[in-house]
């Protein structure tokens, strides 16, 4: 019985079948797409880190900071 497949695998083996028959201007159209695609992903990354340090000190702003115990 084979070893089933992962996606990523499934994937490769479709980018390389369309690689085979694409021109060189769909090449450089695909680069530029998957190069735009990863620098979204890298702002998505930076703004949910973001986000999630403001809502776990968002507390702060309703104490009072001078009182101590």
């Amino acid at each position: 019985m084979p070893v089933p497949r992962t996606g990523r695998q499934i994937n490769l083996e479709r980018l390389h079948q369309a690689i085979r028959t694409a021109t060189a201007a769909d090449l450089q159209r695909a680069a530029m797409f998957l190069e735009g695609a990863r620098q979204v992903r890298a702002g998505s990354k930076i703004q949910r880190s973001k986000s999630r340090t403001a809502q776990a000190n968002a507390w702060k702003k309703d104490v009072d900071d001078s009182l101590s115990w």
